[in-house]
């Protein structure tokens, strides 16, 4: 649900962030003092799964519901940052900055990454660090501030990647089923659980249901929480996939510290933070299992959650590419928006 904004603001430049994942679009509009004056939600735009028309209009009406929500005018825009899946090349960039031009005020500032990029930011305030996120896709990006440098690991997208993601899991519960209604493979409660979850009688109309849905990646990611719920209730086979997803991500976080530790051989690089974001590291037996991995845990990097949205990251972005300093004011203004918490 959109946040309502209550108070009468007064007139200053206003940056709007856009966060888009796999499965949702989150934007943000606030000012140069941290104050969130808007906040509202809209459907996947990623372009590597969704039709350009479809993340233009996405994309046109949430920045549209933003203005209208805080009561902006476009010509109080000074800043727009998107981070948005699949949108890290510049060819992918190109037409989404056409776009931007369209769409809003001449002259107004607009950057574009990838949106692990603002979901790191969301968890370090643009400082140094890891991020790793296991939501629909998986991606590991890391953050060397002094030189402006990005590394990355992983986020190759659903068909040449995304080991450990929610649609990795998920694809790998359909296929410990059907492996089990063919006979060639254990049994599984996975099966019970997939067909209750979908309503379906038998294995066998799965692949109707599965390629009818107008999102495919979003139906099978959501079966990845069925499967971690299997998994630490003791079946085996989702046991397996979970330790293999677990696996693969702790593989990417420390390759990107590897990456960063070459590219910076004489920085201390110990106890660098490891920031964990998507729907996967919510459950907790899945956020503890990474964090006591032995690769995380002899590389010393040092997992934490998100403590702020991921479009926070976005917004803390727009600022401080217009020059604004992130103060303690400034960070304790954006961490209290969710809350309701006057600062």
């Amino acid at each position: 649900m959109p946040l309502e904004n209550t108070k009468d603001q007064t007139r200053s430049r206003r940056f709007i962030g856009i966060d888009g994942g796999g499965t949702k679009t989150s934007c943000v509009i606030g000012d140069e003092s941290g104050a969130v004056l808007a906040v509202c939600h809209g459907e996947s735009s990623n372009m590597k799964s969704r039709p350009w028309e479809e993340v233009k209009r996405v994309l046109a009406e949430l920045i549209s519901q933003a203005m209208e929500l805080s009561q902006s005018e476009m010509s109080d825009l000074a800043g727009v940052f998107l981070g948005l899946a699949g949108a890290d090349r510049p060819e992918d960039k190109e037409p989404l900055y056409a776009y931007m031009k369209e769409l809003l005020p001449e002259g107004t500032p607009v950057t574009i990454h990838n949106d692990a990029v603002t979901v790191l930011a969301a968890g370090t305030w643009g400082e140094v660090g890891i991020v790793l996120i296991s939501g629909t896709g998986s991606i590991a990006y890391g953050f060397l501030p002094e030189t402006d440098t990005w590394v990355r690991a992983g986020g190759w997208g659903y068909l040449l990647g995304d080991e450990g993601s929610g649609y990795d899991m998920g694809r790998q519960a359909l296929i410990a089923v059907m492996r089990q209604h063919d006979g060639r493979g254990g049994r599984t409660r996975l099966t019970d659980d997939v067909l209750k979850r979908w309503s379906l009688a038998d294995p066998n109309r799965i692949i109707t249901y599965v390629y009818s849905q107008p999102n495919v990646r979003t139906a099978i990611a959501e079966l990845a929480r069925l499967t971690l719920a299997a998994a630490w209730e003791g079946d085996e086979a989702a046991g397996q996939i979970v330790a293999r997803g677990i696996d693969e991500l702790a593989e990417l976080a420390v390759t990107v510290r590897s990456r960063l530790a070459a590219l910076q051989p004489d920085r201390d690089l110990s106890e660098l933070p490891l920031v964990l974001s998507g729907g996967l590291f919510a459950d907790d037996g899945f956020m503890n299992a990474l964090t006591e991995h032995e690769l995380v845990r002899a590389s010393g990097l040092k997992p934490r959650r998100l403590s702020v949205p991921p479009v926070a990251g976005c917004y803390v972005l727009a600022l401080k590419q217009a020059g604004v300093e992130m103060t303690e004011a400034i960070r304790q203004r954006i961490s209290a928006w969710e809350t309701g918490r006057e600062v």
